[in-house]
């Protein structure tokens, strides 16, 4: 690979945002990186924005603008072209404290010969300081994405950084007709193989902006009712006490049936018959709630 990092920042119409960030990747003290801009389809002035970043000569930036998919096209995209060994996802309105590349090598080189470790977790932080969620139960733990927010009980979102040839291998399901499916389904995929290196380092600074992923994000799930199905119906996969089976399945029902598919094919499909089987009557309540809140 060409470069140490590639730090990835998928971008819709938040030009504005971009600076920001452009500021803090240019004061990293840890320097052999690429920017990867993917711009999904923006309408407004990101195309010039990023063309006066490139013009300053002072990063590595590669500018991809393609038709409007959603985020997981996006983050596939940026995958098939990233030139860095390690890959991260950094949004247009987050950024890293200044020591953040530097920081996460140094715990990485610990590490990086083990073949059972697909990337490292660190603490997100709001503006203010204030750490996003819980931290991991111990300040250095190796464990995967699920037990991490399962077993261990930890909240909140929280820095990722990836061997680029392990996402090579896991691409994100692109549905037809959806736009949007969490970057949990990756990661749990990832994590039925390979352990996660966490680190109890307050690294990404989060900002949660109007329009973005995170606002109104349950509409965003029943926008997008194939890719959320997904993920719950894989989530079986995992061990979970009984009563989070059950719930898990209910979900995975509700969505299944506002995609408009029938209770034949929806058993077909599940990874745990038993519990769905179980979970119906709720999933079918749930359903029905969530077309009165939506108005469907």
């Amino acid at each position: 690979m060409e470069y140490k990092f590639t730090v990835f920042t998928p971008t819709y119409n938040r030009a504005g945002l971009l600076t920001e960030l452009y500021e803090s990747l240019k004061i990293q003290t840890y320097k052999n990186f690429e920017w990867l801009i993917i711009d999904d389809g923006s309408v407004d002035n990101t195309e010039e924005t990023v063309k006066e970043f490139q013009k300053e000569n002072i990063l590595k930036i590669n500018y991809i603008k393609k038709e409007n998919g959603g985020k997981q096209r996006a983050y596939n995209l940026a995958v098939e072209n990233a030139g860095g060994e390690l890959f991260i996802c950094l949004d247009s309105d987050d950024k890293y404290i200044p020591e953040g590349l530097e920081i996460i090598l140094r715990y990485w080189k610990e590490y990086e010969k083990r073949d059972d470790i697909a990337g490292m977790g660190y603490l997100s932080v709001y503006p203010d300081g204030k750490i996003i969620g819980k931290k991991f139960p111990e300040d250095v733990i190796i464990s995967n994405q699920f037990d991490i927010y399962y077993k261990y009980q930890v909240s909140g979102d929280k820095g990722l950084m990836f061997r680029t040839e392990i996402l090579k291998e896991y691409k994100f399901p692109e549905i037809d007709g959806e736009k949007f499916i969490t970057e949990a389904v990756v990661y749990n995929r990832i994590s039925r193989k390979y352990n996660i290196l966490y680190i109890n380092k307050e690294i990404e600074i989060k900002q949660y902006h109007e329009g973005g992923l995170t606002s109104g994000y349950n509409r965003l799930l029943l926008n997008n009712p194939k890719g959320s199905a997904l993920y719950h119906n894989e989530r079986n996969f995992f061990k979970m006490s009984f009563r989070d089976k059950i719930l898990n399945n209910a979900v995975y029902y509700k969505f299944s049936r506002a995609a408009g598919e029938n209770i034949r094919k929806i058993f077909l499909d599940s990874k745990a018959v038993f519990y769905l089987a179980v979970a119906l009557p709720i999933g079918e309540y749930m359903f029905r709630r969530a077309g009165k809140d939506t108005g469907r």
